[in-house]
């Protein structure tokens, strides 16, 4: 052979010497990789969280929804503001944007 194939764009490998498609592995989710060859995928910025698997595009990283938060890049999911607060800031990346309820007001649930 003149050349070796590269794992798929949303796959990556990190073996050297590798002699089958199996060591190509998809992205997990939270992450993603934009083009074929890659040795690692890139996570996800924080304030943004992606379900997918195997993912080619930056554009499956969604920002968190009000009331959730994610501090590092590479999540799965956004975490949510604790009970009695609340959060109206969208792709929020720290806990600080939850604001605890005001003297005469309640949040009894997360997020």
């Amino acid at each position: 052979l003149s050349s070796c194939a590269a794992c798929p764009a949303g796959s990556y490998s990190p073996v050297p010497g590798a002699s089958n498609a199996s060591t190509c592995n998809a992205c997990p989710a939270g992450n993603y990789s934009l083009s074929s060859g890659s040795t690692q995928c890139t996570g996800c910025p924080a304030g943004t969280s992606s379900h997918t698997l195997g993912a080619s595009t930056a554009a499956t990283c969604t920002p968190c929804p009000a009331g959730r938060y994610a501090t590092t890049p590479g999540g799965a999911e956004c975490a949510a503001c604790p009970k009695g607060s609340y959060s109206s800031a969208v792709g929020a990346s720290t806990p600080a944007t939850c604001t605890k309820c005001p003297a005469g007001s309640y949040s009894a649930a997360v997020g």
